[in-house]
C-alpha cells in the first residue's frame, strides 16, 4: 500500500521452488482487484489451507450488525466516553454508524487478547489508537504502534492487536473496498509527492517476522474468525497457522502517526477536505491536527478561523474529538463523536464564529471521516446518543442561549 517491503527469506523469483532444511515451502499471493493490484507473497511452512473445522460465530454489537429501524434526519452527537470497556481487541468491538461503503466503530479493550486471530474478509480496516501504544502481530510479523498512531490492516490480513497493559481505546473504520493514500499524492511511479501531508518516511511496517510462542499463542487448537457479508466464520487449526519463513510486497499493515500530518495553512478557511489523511470508494479520513490559523488581514477585513456554516448537500460529516479546544463546538468532549447529514446545515455554535477573530493557533485534534451515502446508527449507537444535540444551537435544558443571526 506504501512501498515494497520484505522481511525473512524469499526466493529470486515468484513461483519457483522455496525449501527451508529441505522441506518446500508453501507460496501464497495476497492479491489484490484479483490479480490486477497491489500484492504481497507469503511462503508459509504449513499450508494456511490445512484447517480441521468450521463453524459460525456472532459478536453481538459487532457482527452481525444492523441499524436501528427510525432515523429522524438531524445532526447527533454520541458520547463513546460513557461507553464501559470490555473485551479484547475483536470481543470488545462495537459498531455505531454504518453505510455500504463503510462502517465506523469503537472498541474499548479491557483484557489481554484470547486465542482467536481475526481477518476482515470484507476490506481494509484503519485503527486508531486514541490513548495507548502496543504491538500488532500480523501474519505479516511483529510491529508496534504508538499512542494516535493511524493502524492500516489490508483486507485478508490475520492479526491481533495487543495495547500496552492490556487497556486502550481505539476508534475503528472497516471500509467495504480499500482504504489507501489519496490518488493526488503520488506521482506516476506510486512515489509519495513533496507535496503530500506527510511522507515515506512517516509510514512503518512490520519490523521482524511472527515467531510461535506457546507461552504467548497457547495450544492447539488455533480459531482463525474471518468476516464477510456481515457474518462470522471460524477456521479451526491443529497447527499454529501463521508460521511464515518469509515475504515480500506492498501490501502489509502500516502505522502512522496523526502528529506526523503536516497541515495545509491559508490566508482565509480552507474546507474541511484539505485535512484529506486516507481515502476509499465513497468515504475519506481526515486529520486536524494543532496548527497556524487564517491570517488575512486588510483593514476591516480580517480571516474567521472558525469553520463556516455550510450544507454539504453530498456527504454526511463525522468528527472524533481527541483532545484540544475545537473551535466551533461546545459541550463536546474528548472522546465525543458528531455527525451531521447530508441535506442539514451546520456550522459553529452560538458565540464560537466571532470570538475566533483574531485566533493565531488551533490546538485541535481530531478524527474526520466524509461519507458519500448517509450514515445509520446502531443500536449501540442508540444508547450514547445525545438526545438534545440537534436543539443546542438555540438551548440546552431549556437554558437560553445566543442564537444564530
Amino acid at each position: 500500500m506504501i512501498h515494497y517491503h520484505k522481511l525473512g527469506d524469499v526466493p529470486p523469483k515468484h513461483h519457483v521452488t522455496h525449501k527451508e532444511n529441505g522441506k518446500m515451502l508453501m507460496e501464497q499471493c495476497m492479491t489484490r482487484v484479483a490479480f490486477k493490484s497491489t500484492y504481497s507473497i507469503i511462503y508459509y511452512r504449513t499450508p494456511p489451507t490445512d484447517e480441521c473445522k468450521v463453524r459460525s460465530m456472532e459478536l453481538p454489537g459487532f457482527c452481525p450488525v444492523v441499524p436501528i429501524a427510525e432515523q429522524l434526519l438531524h445532526r447527533r452527537h454520541l458520547r463513546t466516553q460513557d461507553m464501559q470497556p470490555t473485551g479484547d481487541f475483536l470481543t470488545g468491538r462495537r459498531t455505531l454508524l454504518m453505510n455500504a461503503d463503510i462502517q465506523v466503530g469503537v472498541c474499548k479493550i479491557a483484557q489481554p487478547a484470547g486465542k482467536s486471530w481475526f481477518t476482515n474478509g470484507e476490506g481494509d480496516e484503519c485503527w486508531f489508537a486514541y490513548d495507548c501504544g502496543g504491538t500488532l502481530e500480523s501474519v505479516y510479523g511483529v510491529q508496534s504502534f504508538n499512542k494516535q498512531d493511524y493502524i492500516l490492516i489490508p483486507k485478508g490480513t490475520p492479526y491481533r492487536l495487543h495495547p500496552d497493559n492490556d487497556r486502550g481505546t481505539f476508534l475503528v473504520f472497516e471500509s467495504a473496498t480499500s482504504i489507501d493514500l489519496p490518488q493526488q499524492f503520488r506521482n506516476e511511479s506510486g512515489q509519495i509527492t513533496m507535496d503530500a501531508p506527510y511522507c515515506h518516511r512517516d509510514f512503518h511496517g512490520p519490523t521482524e517476522l511472527l515467531s510461535f510462542d506457546e507461552s504467548r499463542h497457547g495450544k492447539p487448537p488455533y480459531d482463525w474468525v474471518v468476516k464477510f457479508g456481515n457474518r462470522l466464520s471460524v477456521h479451526e487449526y491443529e497447527h499454529f497457522p501463521w508460521d511464515v519463513a518469509g515475504w515480500d510486497g506492498v501490501a502489509y499493515p502500516v502505522t502512522f502517526n496523526i502528529l506526523d500530518y503536516q497541515p495545509k495553512t491559508a490566508t482565509i478557511h480552507l474546507p474541511p477536505t484539505s485535512h484529506i489523511t486516507f481515502a476509499g470508494r465513497g468515504f475519506v479520513i481526515c486529520s486536524f491536527v494543532p496548527r497556524k490559523v487564517d491570517y488575512y488581514d486588510k483593514g476591516e477585513y480580517k480571516a474567521i478561523p472558525c469553520p463556516y456554516g455550510h450544507a454539504s448537500v453530498d456527504c454526511d460529516e463525522i468528527l472524533y474529538y481527541v483532545e484540544g479546544n475545537f473551535t466551533s463546538r461546545k459541550g463536546i468532549e474528548s472522546q465525543s463523536i458528531s455527525l451531521h447529514p447530508m441535506g442539514v446545515p451546520h456550522g459553529p455554535h452560538p458565540g464560537t464564529y466571532a470570538t475566533s477573530v483574531g485566533a493565531e493557533r488551533t490546538n485541535e485534534l481530531a478524527v474526520m471521516c466524509d461519507t458519500f451515502k448517509p450514515l445509520l446508527l446502531t443500536k449501540a449507537a442508540d444508547a450514547i446518543e445525545d438526545k438534545d444535540y440537534h436543539y443546542t444551537w438555540v438551548r440546552r435544558e431549556n437554558t437560553p442561549m445566543e442564537t444564530s443571526k
